[in-house]
């Protein structure tokens, strides 16, 4: 890696930090522990991304928040069909042919946020997550789907951005967490369970966009009778051969 582009990839680290904590915002003494860089360095870096408006100083206390610009990215960002809205088509074809809760994720700072969900025709539906609820990315398949796609580095600074609240899904830790992402890039898709939700069992794939990027993960979950380790490759390959197939469109979910 080129000095500039590392000089890039920290300065992007402590913004998805600052993101992560937005909006009561976090000192630099926080930032400097969970990214691993020296103070001056992360000093040098803040004081540039202020400049260019994407952070800013609290007037109090002297915490970092996300800058001016910020508002302008996300005013452009509206001008686009949200996402559960174009891939609710999916969602419910992916409900429909494995029979089981379909579920939605995008990325959120340092956690998943699932955006949608479809109901399937299976007789037990596990419901895991709502829709609007956060957990730390790779608690559940769609997060850790993205996780086993994403650069290394990346992958590795989610983890250990929540390694102290990984614990509180059933003593989840970073080790394990690594080895499933690792079993994942191995299987092509993700599998977890018993952490978000005991006795359910979740296979997760990363969603890209037409231009190939990461924009979310998408995952079944089903109780764990049903869902042994033949049926989770079937799973996933009902997944990828639909998502192979399928046009994006801005219907809403459930509409006819």
């Amino acid at each position: 890696m080129t000095q500039g582009s590392q000089t890039l990839a920290r300065g992007l680290e402590l913004f998805k930090l600052v993101v992560a904590h937005h909006p009561t915002g976090i000192r630099l003494t926080d930032l400097a522990r969970l990214s691993g860089l020296e103070r001056p360095t992360v000093h040098r870096l803040l004081a540039s991304l202020v400049r260019e408006g994407l952070l800013a100083q609290q007037e109090t206390g002297k915490r970092y928040v996300l800058g001016h610009y910020c508002g302008q990215l996300a005013v452009a960002a509206r001008n686009e069909a949200p996402i559960q809205d174009t891939y609710a088509p999916l969602l419910k074809d992916i409900a429909e042919a494995t029979g089981d809760a379909t579920f939605l994720v995008v990325q959120s700072g340092f956690d998943t946020l699932c955006i949608a969900r479809a109901v399937g025709t299976y007789v037990i539906q596990a419901l895991a997550v709502s829709v609007g609820h956060r957990q730390p990315v790779g608690v559940g398949a769609g997060g850790l789907a993205m996780l086993a796609e994403m650069p290394a580095r990346d992958t590795e600074t989610l983890i250990r951005a929540n390694r102290d609240r990984l614990p509180y899904y059933r003593e989840l830790t970073p080790p394990k967490l690594r080895a499933m992402v690792q079993q994942a890039r191995t299987d092509g898709y993700a599998v977890i369970g018993n952490y978000a939700v005991a006795g359910v069992v979740g296979v997760g794939v990363a969603l890209r966009n037409p231009a190939g990027q990461i924009i979310g993960g998408l995952s079944v979950a089903s109780v764990q009778p049903r869902m042994d380790r033949e049926r989770q490759a079937r799973v996933a390959q009902t997944m990828r051969e639909l998502m192979t197939g399928f046009v994006p469109t801005a219907a809403p979910l459930g509409a006819d």
